[in-house]
């Protein structure tokens, strides 16, 4: 693993252990064995540490159009896949709107990725619909289930921190249940 990679792999335990307002580039360094100089060689600043951890989890999450779940069985294996990713990104999602309020950028960029997530989601339940596993006809409808799914996945973690639940591996697996109960009244016999 190159020095560049370990400063991220570093960052990213240390913002999910303790956060990223109490997790400097001084603490990410020390962790490091490394001086602030050191690491400042390679990374700007906090944001831009941030930023590429964004940038890391978004190339672990992405499916091309071709792969994209067909059916409920493939939704909910690739979903497993998905909560590992948030749980191994965790600061991402307690911390997402304050890390935009710090960093324009990383919003923006943001932005782009969900609006295109979004359009890959629609695309999954358009698949199910072709398969037969779920009907639904009215196209306000499919957007509200789509929203519905994005909601979830996005909010998840800070929904369980505002109901003053623990956040870990196995809590994060439960945002699937809210996928699963958001399609249930569209589900097919096929699936139901």
């Amino acid at each position: 693993m190159s020095r560049k990679e370990a400063i991220l792999e570093t960052a990213r335990e240390l913002f999910n252990e303790t956060g990223t307002q109490s997790s400097s580039t001084n603490h990410i360094a020390k962790a490091m064995g490394i001086s602030p100089g050191n690491l400042h060689y390679h990374y700007k600043n906090r944001e831009e540490i941030v930023r590429l951890l964004y940038i890391k989890m978004r190339k672990e999450t992405k499916l091309s159009v071709d792969e994209l779940p067909k059916s409920i069985a493939t939704l909910h294996e690739h979903e497993k896949i998905l909560t590992e990713i948030q749980w191994k990104y965790r600061f991402f999602f307690k911390e997402m709107l304050s890390l935009f309020a710090r960093d324009s950028e990383l919003e923006d960029l943001y932005i782009k990725d969900n609006i295109a997530h979004r359009r890959r989601i629609r695309q999954v339940m358009n698949n199910l619909i072709i398969n037969e596993e779920l009907t639904i006809t009215d196209e306000e409808d499919i957007d509200f289930l789509v929203d519905s799914i994005s909601i979830s996945w996005q909010f998840y973690s800070s929904f369980l921190h505002t109901i003053g639940q623990e956040l870990n591996a196995n809590s994060v697996q439960k945002v699937i249940k809210y996928t699963t109960a958001a399609m249930k009244p569209y589900l097919t016999k096929k699936e139901n």
